[in-house]
């Protein structure tokens, strides 16, 4: 077996132990006559690549993967009824609402420094700060 051939077998074996159905069907939680059952969207991929040099020169290779999970629905059972509850987007977790405003936060943090410093600098050259009509020099 090449060494492409086996970095392909190990990453899709270790792809199958990760996708399971447990991994799509949560563990149930159990609160009082209730029983709710998260089910996840999955989504995964890899690559695998190898190479080597002229005669003896040098061989190398490489697998890598990933994949994420986002909730999409419950099941709830109850005493008497069995129903699916879908997660609306933007009602999830709150873990999911700071994921998804991450982006918006580092650019603001960003945008704030960068105009921190613009303004030092305006300040050590000595063009002043417009505040209103007024001029200051400071």
């Amino acid at each position: 077996m090449t060494e492409v051939e086996a970095l392909l077998k190990a990453t899709i074996g270790e792809m199958e132990r990760l996708l399971a159905t447990k991994t799509v069907i949560g563990e149930p939680i159990t609160a009082g006559e209730k029983t709710v059952i998260p089910l996840l969207s999955v989504g995964a991929g890899f690559g695998v690549g190898a190479g080597s040099g002229k005669g003896d020169e040098g061989m190398g290779g490489g697998a890598g993967g990933g994949f994420g999970m986002r909730p999409v629905a419950v099941i709830v059972i109850e005493e008497d009824a069995v129903r699916v509850e879908p997660v609306r987007k933007g009602g999830g977790s709150l873990i999911e609402q700071l994921a998804d405003n991450v982006p918006q936060l580092i650019k603001k943090v960003i945008d704030e420094r960068e105009e921190r410093k613009q303004e030092e600098s305006a300040e050590k050259k000595g063009e002043g700060k417009e505040k209103g009509k007024e001029i200051q020099v400071e």
